[in-house]
């Protein structure tokens, strides 16, 4: 029976594959622990989902969490961060995920990019050093993509630390159109931002080159000054007024016409 699965875990058609991961469910053998950890890295995430399901399922967890590990460092970002997710359900998440859930960030596969960025941040809560590691790379690594999801990670993970407020604002400046977006986006998040996170969001609405990023920045206006209304005054609402009169920008009037009606509510 083992042998049979195994042969249908190497099939070249994906249900095939899939259902073959599901049939161990019940009991996975010993001898499919490593053929379940192969197709951790399958291109199809069914199947790989479907894996990961077996493992975290294994009655033999003695011999599971041992080839997981490995994995974490097989050279695979995809299987990589498939041992990470496994892994997790497993134990507590702890630093030697994150290399892999590093890597994770980096893969083409959205979906995939979102679990390692969720499961980061799960990491971050129990780990101190997740934190300055996000900073770091929400600042500088190369890959746009890994600064955009990092600086998401931030948001969930420390919306009221001052070094966040702070890298977020310096992302907004970030030459990639969609990590600025998100450091826009995470932005509207902060708990208890400073002054200068109203100041740089006001700019922003004349300023930023992008559309969407202004109309982001009114969203951001809106959420933050309705939750610290004492940073409202005189220039940010008049700010508004005149992004609500802009003829060139329909998006962005409608947005600051929305935050101007949700900052002056009685």
């Amino acid at each position: 029976m083992s042998e049979a699965i195994a042969d249908r875990l190497a099939s070249e058609n994906p249900d095939e594959r899939a259902a073959a991961c599901r049939e161990t469910f019940a009991q996975p053998a010993p001898e499919l622990i490593e053929p379940l950890i192969t197709a951790l890295g399958d291109p199809v995430k069914a199947v790989s989902t479907a894996a990961s399901e077996a493992l975290a399922r294994a009655a033999v967890k003695g011999e599971v969490v041992p080839a997981l590990r490995r994995a974490l460092h097989d050279g695979d970002p995809v299987r990589e961060l498939g041992a990470a997710l496994t892994l997790a359900r497993l134990e507590p998440p702890d630093v030697r995920l994150l290399p892999a859930l590093v890597r994770g960030l980096e893969l083409p596969d959205q979906k995939r990019r979102w679990w390692a960025a969720k499961l980061l941040v799960e990491t971050g809560r129990v780990e101190g050093q997740v934190l300055p590691m996000l900073l770091g790379l929400a600042a500088d690594h190369p890959d746009p993509a890994v600064r955009r999801m990092t600086r998401y990670c931030l948001r969930e993970l420390a919306p009221d630390d001052p070094s966040v407020a702070a890298t977020l604002a310096a992302g907004t400046r970030d030459p990639d159109v969609q990590a600025r977006r998100a450091a826009y986006t995470a932005l509207a998040s902060l708990l208890a931002p400073p002054s200068s996170v109203f100041e740089l969001l006001v700019a922003a609405l004349v300023s930023e080159d992008d559309g969407a990023c202004r109309r982001i920045a009114t969203v951001a206006l809106a959420q933050l000054g309705r939750a610290n209304p004492d940073q409202i005054d005189g220039h940010v609402l008049q700010a508004l007024r005149t992004a609500a009169e802009n003829p060139d920008d329909a998006g962005l009037r409608r947005g600051a016409g929305r935050a101007l009606e949700i900052l002056q509510r009685k």
